[in-house]
């Protein structure tokens, strides 16, 4: 069961835990805490801080940060390996103990003002990308809350840099190679941020939900790979919020004034942008979160171009046997080039992203990666993907194909997200959240209880849809005006909408 905590308690929580500096020889740190903040506001938060840090963290920071790095996926390495540094010793990270034990005494510390350091030794690059963005996401959980975060703008921040890294790779003497560390502290930052900055330019994707139905936290706990899936496919919401988790666009801009996305890149060249494919029954469609015709980084969409009609996963199945065969729909993330380091990491950090959202809202996901030469080759000819769009993982989604993926929410089977209060012109489109797979009906009646236009009534899978009506009754003429109550129906839970047609 997910554990909740107020912001009265958490607080209190944070002073209670020992600050960094009590840190010893050997010693456990406490369990991960659960905050207010869900995964999808914190992906819409995220930003990195280069500059400014002061050391002035508490143990609960880094002991968040530490479990959610080790519940992301290792992505197919045969190592994976936590170190941190802090103004007093490097450690070693035992996952399964929450336990850290030093590894070399005295302070290696690449930013003199860091209060810590996470250094991730991992024999694939992806396999580091993914816990690198797991825990820049639980770092940011803290960034409103604790002392100091009201009264001087200094909150907890972070930054996964490279410099770091290549000094970490000599000073901290690693068992092996370090691939990325963030770097926490306390600086200046904005809070945590609602609004949606990614906007369709042609109305081929619906806003996205930059506030979800649960916790960082509880997402992370209950993160796994499925790879059985049920045949129903998923709706254009989920792939909205798929597509937007993994490379969408944020409020924050880069200190070279581009639009920020979900996930870090080196130097703000954001190596993804327009290499993102959704494969599904109908076709293969490219993710762009950048203004036509693309290239252009300071630039914020978020649209589906349709690449080729027609249903290409048997092919792209039969690239790799490791694909699942039974998935609806497909999310295939390249680069622009798998020799580099730094790109691969980017495509772990949206593999990982990926993976959360899925079961953020209540869907099965599974991540085909490392892929080698042959598959890479072979996935790249079923999709017939252009030159330089290198394939670096799969993400195969849907529901669960044995009974249903419950997310972690508690709040009911089905819950009205959006709507507008009228019909002027036009029509209402009203967005609801299933918390698992179902049948679902909707129907529109008016206030004296009776019948007038059902609007569906179908088997979904779990997460983000939508209803559409445009004021009419069954006969199609258009009804009255009036007040009107939109009714949805799904696991014995009823949510209802009032609407005024004008």
């Amino acid at each position: 069961m997910v554990i909740r905590r107020s912001l009265f308690a958490f607080g209190l929580a944070v002073l209670l835990v020992a600050p960094l500096s009590a840190l010893g020889r050997a010693d456990s740190l406490p369990g991960p805490v659960y905050h207010a903040y869900s995964f999808e506001q914190l992906s819409n938060s995220r930003h990195s801080v280069h500059t400014g840090f002061d050391d002035s963290l508490p143990q609960q920071v880094m002991a968040n940060v530490l479990w959610a790095m080790s519940r992301a996926p290792r992505a197919g390495s045969e190592y994976r390996e936590f170190y941190v540094a802090t103004p007093d010793n490097v450690y070693r990270y035992d996952p399964s103990s929450f336990r850290l034990t030093v590894h070399r005494a005295g302070d290696f510390r690449y930013n003199s003002g860091s209060a810590f350091e996470v250094g991730v030794a991992a024999g694939r690059p992806e396999a580091a990308g993914m816990a690198i963005q797991a825990g820049l996401l639980a770092g940011a959980a803290f960034r409103d809350e604790g002392p100091g975060t009201m009264d001087d703008g200094r909150r907890v921040v972070s930054c996964p840099m490279q410099w770091a890294a290549d000094h970490a790779d000599g000073d901290w003497k690693p068992n092996h190679p370090i691939q990325m560390v963030d770097v926490f502290g306390r600086a200046a930052s904005e809070p945590l941020d609602t609004l949606c900055a990614a906007r369709s330019s042609d109305s081929s994707l619906p806003l996205p939900h930059v506030v979800g139905p649960d916790t960082f936290e509880a997402v992370v706990a209950g993160l796994r790979q499925d790879s059985s899936f049920s045949p129903v496919g998923l709706s254009i919401e989920n792939v909205s919020q798929l597509c937007w988790a993994a490379y969408g666009v944020t409020p924050h801009l880069t200190y070279n004034r581009r639009q920020g996305v979900t996930v870090p890149t080196a130097a703000a060249n954001y190596y993804l942008t327009g290499k993102i494919y959704v494969v599904d029954e109908d076709g293969v469609e490219r993710y762009h979160n950048r203004l036509p015709p693309g290239t252009d980084l300071a630039t914020r969409d978020h649209r589906l171009e349709r690449m080729a009609a027609g249903d290409r996963r048997p092919q792209l199945r039969e690239a790799s046997s490791r694909i699942p065969g039974s998935a609806p729909a497909y999310f295939v993330v390249c680069v622009p080039d798998t020799a580099a380091d730094q790109v691969m990491m980017e495509a772990g950090f949206a593999g990982f992203q990926l993976l959360a959202q899925a079961r953020a809202l209540g869907l099965s996901g599974f991540l085909v990666v490392p892929l080698d030469r042959s598959e890479r080759r072979a996935i790249a000819v079923a999709l017939s993907l252009p030159t330089g769009h290198v394939p670096a993982l799969v993400f195969a989604c849907g529901e669960a194909a044995a009974g249903t993926a419950a997310s972690a929410t508690d709040s009911g089977v089905v819950r009205i997200v959006r709507a507008q209060p009228a019909i002027r012109n036009g029509q209402l489109r009203l967005e609801y959240l299933l918390s698992r797979a179902g049948e679902v009906r909707v129907e529109v009646f008016d206030m004296l209880g009776r019948p007038v236009r059902l609007l569906l009534d179908e088997q979904q899978s779990s997460g983000y849809h939508a209803a559409t009506w445009d004021g009419t009754g069954e006969s199609g003429v258009r009804l009255k005006r009036g007040t009107y109550l939109v009714v949805v129906v799904s696991g014995g839970t009823v949510a209802k909408h009032k609407v005024t047609l004008g």
